[in-house]
């Protein structure tokens, strides 16, 4: 199911572009979500990868019996650009899920900052289950906007 989502960022697209390739940041990002002491991260120029084991208690109890256990997070996101703009694709695959994300945003000057506009796709494999729990990870994008509006505005204050 595909979905769309903006992020504004008191910040230039070049700071925020350091912000995401910032290991301590994408562990603050993902933190909630893996298992403690579980996350590897590797940076390799403009790509970075997160690698964890997921908090089973995450996992909704209709979902579990769709799913092996443990479960691993492999998140991927590279950016390309210049100062004054950015573009980024970027991948959650779940091994032992049928789930996986694929997205591609622009970043771009705004007043005060900068925006980013997501477009992507979430894709759940269940037999007749699918396409209501994508369904529900859309509709639940704009407090995962909300958050990393928060994490970003606090990370970049921080940092100047």
């Amino acid at each position: 199911m595909e979905f769309t989502q903006s992020i504004s960022y008191p910040a230039s697209a070049d700071e925020v572009v350091a912000m995401y390739l910032a290991p301590a940041y994408l562990e603050r990002r993902f933190g909630a979500f893996l298992v403690e002491g579980s996350a590897r991260i590797r940076v390799e120029g403009q790509r970075i990868t997160l690698d964890g084991e997921c908090r089973p208690e995450l996992i909704p109890a209709a979902a579990a019996r769709f799913v092996a256990s443990p479960l691993h997070l492999t998140f991927t996101e590279e950016w390309f650009g210049d100062e004054a703009s950015a573009r980024s694709r970027s991948s959650v695959k779940v091994q032992g899920a049928p789930v996986s994300v694929e997205a591609s945003s622009a970043l771009t000057a705004s007043e005060g900052g900068c925006t980013r506009e997501v477009v992507g796709q979430v894709s759940v494999r269940v037999p007749l289950l699918g396409a209501r729990i994508e369904r529900e990870a859309v509709a639940r994008l704009g407090a995962v906007a909300r958050r990393e509006e928060e994490l970003a505005a606090a990370w970049l204050s921080g940092q100047r």
